[in-house]
């Protein structure tokens, strides 16, 4: 087995203090923008509204400033523009939500009808010479994005709960508690960057939050299931913050083979996979570099912090 790095004795357990600060302070910088931006900004899966997808001859991905003023010159909300790649094509991906778009009064099919009109006049008014069409058109009523947004919900809050159950019935309910608490600091810090970038939440960005819920879980179970064996072994011979430094030192190669591996895949993503799936690999991306830390300074310092208030944490035992 390749090994990044070799009898490390990091004192990781001793700087837990420096990891909190750094991921308290991160976390009001993200939180902070929530508040100043009223929230996620959510696309039309969630909210209902209009998706219109337009192909303009001639056009490559820096037009995109050209659409958003036809747009927003047309008096829709011309924020949610998105250039899209296929093949050697370029089209253009608009989403209206209905709270914003002119005309919210109307119903979905009417408002998607009435707004595609009024985008298309408004992009050959700006590409007087160039050809525009309507590849598609969406509309997704306000009830179904509330049905949409509460099942995001309800999967994630599912999730959390087994992993919790499974930490706790695999290990103890200190480490499942640790675990969640590592796994929740991960995606609000995630959402918090999210929302800091103004980027949309999707679909799909559901699914990239759930998946990396699934590899920050398993990167800490890695580290804590070395801790476990450390303490049987050692039976307290040595302090918890020495035998929690160690197993956190012997599972770091493993930990960031596993990252930089990951990572590699998804800056490939990053950079080829084109404007559909980038948000997706950007999700993951930081999520892996934050669930990386949180596994190291996070949860297992938690559980270290917990033994220093009971007797876990005592004078170890002598050997016989």
């Amino acid at each position: 087995m390749l090994v990044l790095i070799k009898e490390t004795n990091f004192d990781f357990i001793g700087r837990r203090k420096v990891g909190f600060i750094i991921s308290v302070v991160t976390l009001l910088i993200g939180l902070g923008s929530l508040a100043v931006r009223g929230g996620l900004r959510l696309g039309v899966e969630f909210t209902g509204g209009v998706q219109v997808d337009v192909q303009i001859d001639g056009t490559t991905a820096t037009d995109i400033t050209s659409v958003r003023d036809a747009v927003g010159g047309a008096g829709y909300d011309n924020r949610n523009i998105q250039a899209v790649r296929q093949g050697s094509r370029i089209s253009f991906l608009i989403h209206l939500p209905n709270t914003e778009a002119v005309g919210a009064t109307a119903t979905p099919s009417t408002l998607g009808s009435t707004s595609s009109d009024a985008i298309l006049q408004a992009l050959r008014a700006r590409f007087p010479n160039q050809t525009v069409t309507l590849l598609s058109l969406e509309s997704i009523g306000p009830k179904v994005g509330s049905e949409l947004r509460g099942a995001a919900v309800q999967a994630m809050l599912l999730s959390i709960l087994l992993i919790l159950l499974y930490i706790a019935w695999r290990f103890e309910w200190l480490f499942g508690v640790a675990t969640v608490t590592a796994l929740a600091h991960d995606l609000l810090l995630t959402l918090g960057l999210f929302s800091l970038f103004n980027k949309e939440v999707t679909l799909s960005i559901v699914a990239a939050f759930l998946t990396l819920a699934g590899y920050s879980v398993n990167d800490t179970i890695v580290i804590f299931d070395r801790i476990r064996e450390e303490l049987r072994l050692k039976q307290r011979r040595e302090s918890v913050d020495r035998i929690f430094n160690g197993a956190i030192n012997k599972t770091l190669s493993r930990t960031l083979l596993t990252s930089v591996t990951t990572m590699l895949v998804l800056i490939s993503l990053l950079i080829y996979g084109g404007d559909v799936i980038q948000d997706f690999a950007w999700v993951l991306a930081i999520g892996i570099i934050v669930g990386t830390y949180s596994s190291i300074f996070v949860a297992s310092p938690m559980v270290i912090q917990w033994y220093h208030r009971t007797s876990k944490a005592d004078t170890p035992r002598p050997t016989s």
